[in-house]
């Protein structure tokens, strides 16, 4: 009886450690200014993004940043609306950011 206990405990114990495993990342969802004419591709930061309509979809293993927003926008050469997962999409200064939209200089005023 021990022998089928071990057995037992062992296939437990496995499955609760391969669980994290098999976790996925997030779903991003980038909205476009402007609509796509015919579905597409893009690939930015290592990831395949499907692009129908004014929706972008993709499970990037990167987090949602002004950085990989601006590398979206780079590749695709589409301004951006949204961008992230739901629940957890950039702001929108960090959207304004991330289509190159905060293009005053920083003044710094020392002559005071």
């Amino acid at each position: 009886m021990s022998v089928i206990r071990t057995f037992v405990l062992a296939a437990v114990l496995s499955a609760g450690l391969a669980a994290p495993a098999f976790a996925r990342d997030p779903v991003f969802t980038v909205k476009l200014e402007a609509p796509v004419t015919e579905a597409t591709r893009v690939i930015a930061q290592n990831t395949i993004w499907n692009c129908t309509d004014d929706t972008c979809v993709a499970r990037p293993s990167h987090a949602s940043t002004v950085r990989s927003c601006r590398q979206f926008v780079r590749e695709a050469g589409a301004r951006v609306v949204s961008y992230g997962p739901q629940g957890n999409e950039l702001s929108a200064d960090e959207i304004a950011r991330c289509n190159g939209d905060n293009a005053a200089p920083l003044a710094t005023n020392n002559a005071q």
